[in-house]
């Protein structure tokens, strides 16, 4: 006997699997029933044989026979036994099929133990209502047939009022049976994530059940402007062509009831709920509100030959309405919020900015496309947020000192670290986010890299310098010319007066060609300072380089360097300044001479940039290259690494080039050497007009 009380029930559990008998066998006789398994149908067809169970536990899947067969045969023979299906393969038929076999309850494994000890406590005490009803019933008869001789109108009433209970009773069967398939179809809708199959799995049940042609679910969209078939089942695409365009005209019209309404009256006029119908009518519309948000309708195709037939139908189909609409809401705001993710994810991938998000601990959960490619792929398996960023404080930790920062959002410029490329400059935004006391206090940084800026300043920087020197430059030219005409017009009286003297004159010779020598660095110091604006005309590109080129001949045979013109242009007509590009020409590759040792080699070539608006001259040498010391100097005035260079010709060179609309950067050559790269536009600007003081002859 059990500890919790006498014994309750009698329960047969039928299941192949011998460790599932034995724990229902043992959590059941705990809980005071007398409890029988039989592992297979032919067991537990000998044991139906011998005896009656108030509850039967039956696997749907056995080895020799289907369990509905043997829920079958126990309601046959004992119709007073509640059967229960256990499944780990459920269905919208089975569950169906179980339902019409009057099964008490569906469940399905895995499931809990105080789950199955509420079905069996809940069928047993159906039993236990079942028969004080039977008693009751008995009782009666007894009465009815005492009161038989001398009230047979009584017994008359009597008799039908039963018959009215047990319609009653067979009514509330179904009505149950009823809402337990609503059950199911709604979890089903609920928890499956193909809600398209889901929806159709639910009509054709539907169909099924209330013995429907078919029906179809109609959803609007457009902010409900506009009709559509969602899905459909049983009914052809002329028809529901037909139902939308009636449809959408009550809706245009505001004649939709909130009440499920007849699909003629739409069109005939006037809309009458089901419930006014006294005619018969075949298409019932039941329309989803949710909160007062028209989100479709649902039609069902079933003909009601009246009123009082539909009664039987209408509150299965009112409920119907009302689990459909709310899974039809719940629906439509998970897509709403997954277009909603999917709407911050495309922003946050593609923003002009990084962003990286910590945990409480100050590891990087998240890396959004630029912050992936800014920050490479971090050595080691979690990624520190300390590992990702320099701490301008100095402090060991920046987490540390972002998260205790008594600001919510903290604005500072630090360093970015990477393992295989240079660190990187950026501009960081962090915010603090405190969720709860599990989670902690976790970072949101949003960071953009300032190397361009910081190269656009620099640029800044060098242009007010050279703006500066310049200026000083031209003041500095002009008070040297003066004295200089003054020297060398003095040297030329002497030249002439001591023309006998030819000891004499070679030392006014030497200060003649040094004086000519200072001439052409004022010369180029007063072009670096305010050069002149260019003079387009309409030039033959290839003869320009070919003429400086020449230019160059005597000096390149000297150093026995090879200069070698290429053009792969099929139209070399522009309209440039010819001296300043020649004067561009001379000066690169002039250099490139000099860089090369005796047997090197200058290539000069022209061709259409990838913009065809631009020309590219290329000019690669294969001679010593730039220091890596001098890179950053190259064109800076007066700086050279040649002892009798003056260090004015880059510095010129590029302001023709950046006069034009172009730009000239560098490259080290394939195998040795340097290639400078000027790119021009083909057609440029007459000069603008200024001031004829400023302008340099």
């Amino acid at each position: 006997m059990p500890e919790n009380g006498p014994q309750k029930g009698s329960v047969l559990v039928v299941d192949d699997e011998g460790s599932l008998r034995e724990i229902l066998d043992q959590f059941l006789t705990d809980r005071g029933y007398e409890v029988i398994t039989a592992g297979n149908g032919g067991e537990a067809a000998g044991l139906l044989e011998a005896r009656r169970f108030d509850v039967a536990l039956v696997d749907l899947k056995l080895p020799d026979v289907d369990g509905l067969e043997i829920v079958g045969g126990i309601n046959a023979k004992f119709p007073e036994t509640k059967c229960i299906i256990m499944t780990a393969f459920a269905s919208m038929e089975s569950t169906i099929e179980a339902l019409r076999l009057s099964a008490f309850d569906y469940i399905q494994k895995p499931f809990d133990l105080i789950k199955i000890a509420e079905v069996v406590d809940a069928a047993y005490g159906h039993v236990l209502m079942s028969r004080e009803s039977t008693g009751m019933i008995r009782k009666l008869e007894s009465a009815n047939k005492k009161l038989e001789e001398s009230r047979t109108e009584l017994n008359s009433q009597v008799y039908k009022a039963n018959e009215e209970l047990g319609l009653a009773n067979e009514s509330l069967k179904n009505h149950v049976t009823r809402l337990k398939m609503l059950y199911q179809m709604g979890r089903d809708i609920s928890s499956n994530e193909n809600w398209s199959d889901a929806l159709d799995r639910f009509l054709m049940a539907l169909c099924k059940y209330l013995e429907a042609e078919g029906t179809v679910l109609l959803m609007f969209s457009d902010s409900g402007k506009t009709l559509k078939v969602r899905t459909s089942f049983g009914l052809e695409s002329e028809f529901l062509s037909d139902a939308v365009r009636i449809l959408s005209a009550a809706r245009e019209y505001d004649l939709l009831q909130p009440e499920i309404f007849n699909l003629e009256g739409c069109e005939k006029g006037p809309v009458k709920t089901c419930l006014a119908m006294n005619s018969k009518w075949t298409d019932s519309v039941l329309p989803l509100l949710y909160k007062g948000r028209w989100l479709g309708l649902l039609l069902i195709r079933k003909t009601y030959e009246g009123r009082r037939p539909y009664l039987n139908d209408y509150h299965f189909i009112n409920t119907i309405q009302t689990i459909l609409t709310e899974e039809v809401a719940n629906a439509e705001n998970i897509s709403r919020l997954r277009n909603l993710k999917d709407f911050n994810e495309t922003i946050l991938e593609n923003m002009g900015s990084g962003v990286i998000k910590t945990d409480r601990d100050g590891n990087v959960v998240f890396r959004n496309s630029l912050a992936r490619e800014l920050t490479g792929e971090l050595s080691g398996g979690a990624i520190r947020f300390d590992s990702v960023f320099d701490n301008p404080f100095g402090g060991a930790s920046l987490f540390e000192y972002l998260a205790a920062d008594e600001r919510k959002t903290t604005s500072l410029e630090c360093v970015l670290k990477r393992d295989d490329n240079p660190s990187v400059p950026v501009r960081m935004i962090s915010t603090k986010i405190r969720t709860d006391d599990y989670r902690g206090t976790t970072l949101v940084v949003v960071f953009e890299d300032l190397t361009l800026q910081k190269a656009m300043e620099e640029e800044l920087r060098r242009a007010d310098r050279l703006r500066s020197l310049g200026e000083l430059s031209a003041g500095v030219a002009h008070e040297i010319r003066n004295p200089l005409t003054g020297i060398a017009t003095t040297a030329q009286v002497l030249k002439e007066l001591l023309s006998g003297d030819a000891d004499k004159i070679k030392y006014l010779t030497v200060i003649l060609d040094e004086i000519r020598r200072l001439d052409d660095i004022i010369r180029n110091l007063l072009s670096f300072a305010r050069p002149a604006l260019p003079r387009p005309e309409e030039v033959g590109i290839c003869s320009v380089i070919r003429g400086a080129i020449e230019l160059l001949e005597n000096k390149s045979k000297e150093s026995e360097v090879n200069v070698i013109f290429k053009a792969e242009l099929d139209d070399d007509l522009c309209y440039l300044d010819r001296d300043q590009i020649k004067q561009v020409v001379l000066n690169i590759a002039n250099n490139g001479i000099e860089a090369c040792c005796a047997g090197g080699e200058v290539t000069v070539t022209v061709k259409n940039a990838v913009d065809a608006h631009l020309l590219r001259l290329e000019f690669a040498d294969n001679g010593m290259g730039i220091p890596e010391k001098a890179v950053d100097k190259l064109y800076n005035p007066f700086f050279t690494t040649r002892a009798e260079g003056t260090g004015l010709g880059l510095s010129i060179t590029r302001k023709i080039v950046e006069s034009h609309g172009g730009r000239i950067f560098h490259e080290n050559g394939v195998d040795s050497g340097t290639v400078f790269i000027v790119e021009i536009p083909r057609r440029i600007a007459a000069a603008i007009n200024m001031p004829a003081e400023e302008r340099i002859s």
